[in-house]
């Protein structure tokens, strides 16, 4: 059976240029998984378009084509077929893929609404069960973040250190190891509500502060309930300094 050409579907692509920049690559990737998500191509053999149609169509070159199909198959969801080209994996992809943005209020809300899920049942857990040698490296890490705030630093990576101490002291593999996943995707995210909650108001940084006290007491105290309402209020008050950074 002939396959198609692919010049019945390309035009269900996005037609207009990817942005030029360092992710331009990971723009084209992402559009395409967006496409294939939306079965826009996942057509004719699940073949996709010709590198030359692609790169048409997105206005890059075909190398840059080539690399985001290369991040599409390190992700699973493209497979090659010598001499025949590029097809959707009918399996889809096996990887599972977080990629925060806060473009929008709904996607914001969004990945908020995620992180709650997440983190406020394993502060509740940490309350429960954390050991005290866990419960002193909570502690170390609060007084590296108090400094960093102290000393108007980036803090980045001591809140961070703060937050995944709190999830170790879960004992629950699964937030354990998703923790670790979610710190590499929203790394700038938090790099970029401290930068903007530091240039905006010392209020606001000292907030964010007592936010952290309050979650590191509720687990000093063994109180799963106070950790639980602690963590949801700090992860809370953290949506909306974003969208007023928006704003």
């Amino acid at each position: 059976m002939r396959e198609p050409s692919g010049q019945a579907y390309i035009a269900a692509l996005e037609d207009h240029p990817i942005p030029r920049g360092a992710g331009l690559a990971a723009g084209v990737a992402q559009r395409l998984r967006q496409a294939i998500e939306r079965r826009d191509i996942a057509e004719g053999g699940n073949k996709l378009p010709s590198e030359a149609a692609l790169a048409k169509t997105y206005g890059v070159s075909r190398p840059v084509i080539r690399e985001a199909m290369s991040l599409l198959k390190s992700d699973g969801l493209v497979i090659s077929h010598q001499g025949r080209g590029q097809f959707v994996n009918p399996e889809g992809s096996n990887v599972f893929r977080l990629d925060p943005s806060v473009d929008t209020e709904a996607g914001l809300a969004e990945l908020f609404e995620f992180l709650l899920a997440v983190e406020v049942p394993a502060t509740r857990l940490a309350a429960q069960r954390r050991s005290s040698t866990e419960l002193a490296a909570i502690r170390e890490a609060y007084d590296r973040l108090y400094s960093a705030t102290r000393d108007l630093g980036d803090g980045t990576e001591e809140d961070e250190a703060f937050h995944r101490a709190i999830v170790q002291a879960s004992h629950n593999q699964y937030f354990i190891a998703f923790a670790s996943f979610l710190d590499a995707r929203v790394r700038r995210l938090i790099r970029t509500a401290r930068k903007n909650t530091r240039n905006r108001s010392m209020d606001l940084v000292w907030q964010v502060q007592r936010e952290h006290e309050a979650i590191l007491l509720a687990i000093e105290a063994g109180d799963p309930e106070g950790a639980s309402v602690a963590a949801a209020n700090h992860l809370t008050n953290a949506a909306s300094r974003l969208a007023l950074y928006k704003a």
